[in-house]
């Protein structure tokens, strides 16, 4: 387990590190319900260590990348970004991904977990192709700045225009650094991809500037009122990108042909959708280990991916795919001994 890039920080102190895909990250700094108010009241500055970059470079970067993803790429302007799903032939999904353009180079954030995964199933379909794939996990860290008071911060890192910004759109800052706008909170925010032997001037920096450190633990909870699912939790390589509640984001109907695309145009075609996410409380969920079986009665009405404590209301909140053919949304349950399950 590698060491946080920010650990050098002298305001980088958290009460409680975890494992997170190889990587040392605070899944909290002091009390959860703290920072949970910071991301919904103030600004809160996060470790992003679950995150990681790989370059695309090459003269078809853009062609071969647009015939592999759901979103359009073709069409990207640098310093815009998408995001999309990379699926397999069945239209299943391999990983997400949120695609940045450059003048001379395409980034590809994505999940750490499953970085190597993602380099195999791309390079498998790189052939012919002027493309090339280059690993960038230690060359980048991750910093992410989000809640209702980061305009705040935005301005004082004089960038006033951050409000106006379109989700994903970036541009570069000193030091070699890339400020993304994102919603990796569900609240306003943004996203600093900074050299790693900077990081912890960074995190300092932006600690001066009035963000305060949160853990991973209330980010998680922040995205899961938000119905925002994430890789490794909510999505996997059963799921289609349909079901995640991501379409008007995630996919483009109209960019043409896709590794996929017929499988995800047939759903959409005939509105065949199995299942789809929805958000979920339940009153006591102690004990209960996600992924676990959704039931209405005796009959498999879905699967519960996600499951918190909230910090401050009561009860649990969750994520989880509910079947299409249950038709009513009361009398559902989850674990043993069963407990009510209400989705909200």
């Amino acid at each position: 387990m590698s060491d946080s890039p920010f650990g050098s920080a002298a305001r980088y102190q958290p009460a409680e590190y975890f494992d997170l895909a190889g990587s040392r990250v605070a899944r909290r700094f002091g009390d959860v319900a703290d920072e949970y108010a910071l991301l919904r009241e103030s600004a809160g500055l996060v470790d992003r260590g679950d995150r990681a970059i790989l370059r695309v470079t090459g003269a078809d970067r853009a062609t071969w990348l647009h015939n592999m993803v759901t979103n359009a790429v073709r069409t990207l302007d640098p310093g815009s970004g998408v995001y999309a799903f990379a699926c397999d032939a069945k239209g299943r999904v391999q990983f997400d991904v949120n695609i940045l353009m450059l003048t001379d180079a395409i980034l590809l954030d994505l999940d750490r977990a499953v970085l190597d995964r993602a380099l195999a199933h791309l390079n498998r379909f790189l052939i012919m192709e002027a493309a090339e794939l280059f690993d960038e996990r230690d060359r980048w860290a991750r910093i992410g700045c989000g809640g209702a008071g980061v305009a705040a911060v935005a301005t004082a890192l004089e960038m006033s225009h951050f409000p106006a910004m379109p989700d994903l759109a970036h541009f570069e800052v000193e030091g070699g650094a890339r400020v993304v706008k994102t919603d990796f909170t569900g609240a306003p925010a943004f996203e600093l991809i900074v050299p790693v032997e900077n990081a912890a001037t960074w995190w300092d920096r932006l600690h001066s500037l009035g963000a305060r450190p949160v853990g991973y633990a209330a980010m998680d909870v922040m995205r899961i009122e938000a119905a925002v699912p994430w890789l490794g939790r909510d999505i996997d390589d059963t799921t289609l990108p349909a079901e995640t509640g991501q379409v008007e984001r995630g996919i483009s109907y109209h960019k043409g042909c896709y590794l996929g695309q017929e499988i995800i145009e047939r759903m959409r075609a005939y509105g065949s959708l199995a299942r789809s996410l929805v958000k979920v409380r339940i009153v006591d969920g102690e004990g209960i280990v996600t992924p676990t079986p959704i039931f209405h009665g005796e009959t498999d009405a879905g699967r519960l991916t996600s499951l918190v404590k909230h910090p401050v209301d009561a009860g649990w909140i969750g994520l989880g795919y509910l079947r299409t053919k249950v038709k009513t949304r009361e009398g559902l349950a989850v674990g043993q001994p069963p407990r009510e399950l209400v989705v909200i």
